[in-house]
């Protein structure tokens, strides 16, 4: 029976551990962006029972973060976080959404507001998001006069759920608390399954889509990040790195070592994620050295940009990621390719395809996990990244395998043998030399 383990808990060594990500508002005061405390144990349950006092002792030693949180407005007056305010904040700090994505999301919000009375953040939990999504259902449409579709219901759980994630990444919410917005449309025993349109078979990128994309991006001269749009695209294809993981490159994360060139990842979104990748390519290693030499005359964008092998990127969304824009610019080269099925593919296809070219030349599970960034517990490699990729090499290559180890074609068909005849005399099947 697997057990879940609190947000943050983790097993470093031989030891668990604890780890608080600091609130952006406190990092510069705290003089780091997270906290790391030893538990003192190697057994899971006692680790549990520690988590409590030791995230208690983060928060009130080391962050002082306040029991109710507030925010001091301009004009010195103090305001609770609470539901409008939150989201008043959001909605202005998100910058790189459509116009009509963000009246949906204040028009949501809104209504969970005044749902709620306007509750302070950190008193929301389950059951507040389960009566919600329960008066959704038994509330008419104001402008059909009919329930709420399921893709509406979905709109509203889609939007909450980003907006906890946002108050998470603020410090506003407990950081050991599950998000109370996710799995609420779980179908219940005897309901029928919605049929979602959307495609979920999502396929690796194919080499001449990737080169005109390639070709597009080289075109586009107008782009104000164009060659950083065609560095991350050649280093996609050759390291199978998420976007965000190579335009986040610090130039102290790269070393050149002549014939290759090393990148370091520090952080991931999983521990296994955190890997060095190699650039072997002689044209690629040329293009690295081109960014790098580029990147130490460049204005950076943002102070956090310094250093950074693409400093003119303006970071976006309510992390500031420099794959914000990035992706955006990337995005929309790719959805106005001509002559490809964008629709079977994204910029995610090209970790994809990195994949299923490592499965396709037989490369073992532990080395192809270790260059790609996965865990060696499941082979989400075959399952998920190469599931809809074109194996047939592989495949053709196994059946050979097989034919040859089982000796060849079998002959045509055989006289039957006498009933008389005792079962040690059969004739048996031909040795693999005669055959």
């Amino acid at each position: 029976m697997s057990r879940t383990l609190p947000k943050g808990l983790f097993k470093r060594g031989g030891t668990y551990a604890v780890r608080y990500t600091v609130p952006t508002a406190l990092r510069k005061a705290v003089g780091k962006r997270e906290i790391v405390r030893s538990l003192r144990t190697n057994n899971v349950a006692e680790a549990i029972s520690r988590y409590d006092r030791a995230l208690s002792d983060i928060l009130t030693s080391t962050v002082s973060a306040p029991s109710s949180p507030t925010l001091v407005a301009p004009s010195g007056r103090v305001e609770h976080q609470t539901v409008r305010s939150t989201a008043k904040r959001w909605l202005a700090e998100s910058d790189g959404i459509k116009q009509a994505t963000r009246q949906r999301y204040g028009y949501i919000l809104e209504r969970f507001a005044v749902f709620t009375n306007n509750v302070e953040v950190s008193r929301i939990d389950r059951a507040t998001a389960l009566a919600y999504i329960e008066s959704l259902r038994c509330t008419p449409s104001q402008r059909t006069g009919q329930p709420l579709s399921n893709r509406s219901l979905f709109t509203h759980q889609a939007c909450l759920a980003s907006y906890w994630r946002v108050l998470d990444h603020w410090g506003l919410v407990r950081p050991d608390a599950r998000n109370p917005f996710t799995s609420l449309l779980r179908r219940v025993a005897g309901q029928k399954r919605t049929n979602d349109p959307r495609s979920k078979k999502l396929r690796p990128v194919t080499r001449p889509e990737a080169e005109e994309l390639l070709s597009r991006i080289s075109n586009s001269t107008h782009s104000r990040y164009q060659f950083e749009m065609y560095v991350t695209v050649r280093l996609m294809w050759v390291t199978g790195c998420r976007l965000n993981e190579i335009c986040s490159r610090y130039l102290n994360d790269i070393e050149d070592h002549g014939d290759h060139i090393r990148i370091t990842i520090p952080e991931s979104k999983t521990e296994a994620g955190k890997r060095t990748v190699m650039i072997v390519g002689e044209d690629d290693c040329q293009l690295v050295r081109q960014a790098m030499t580029r990147a130490m005359v460049a204005e950076p964008a943002h102070p956090k940009n310094v250093g950074r092998l693409f400093p003119r990127i303006r970071l976006g969304g309510y992390d500031m990621q420099p794959g914000h824009y990035l992706g955006k610019a990337l995005e929309n080269a790719r959805k106005n390719l001509s002559g490809t099925d964008v629709t079977q593919w994204d910029m995610h296809s090209f970790r994809r395809n990195a994949v299923a070219a490592l499965v396709n030349a037989g490369v073992a599970r532990e080395a192809r996990n270790l260059v790609i960034g996965h865990s060696n517990k499941d082979d989400i490699g075959m399952s998920v990244y190469a599931r809809e990729a074109d194996l047939h090499p592989l495949i053709k290559a196994t059946f050979q395998v097989l034919y040859e180890e089982l000796g060849g074609s079998l002959k045509g068909p055989r006289k039957a043998a006498r009933a008389t005849e005792s079962p040690r005399t059969l004739p048996g099947p031909k040795s693999p030399s005669n055959v």
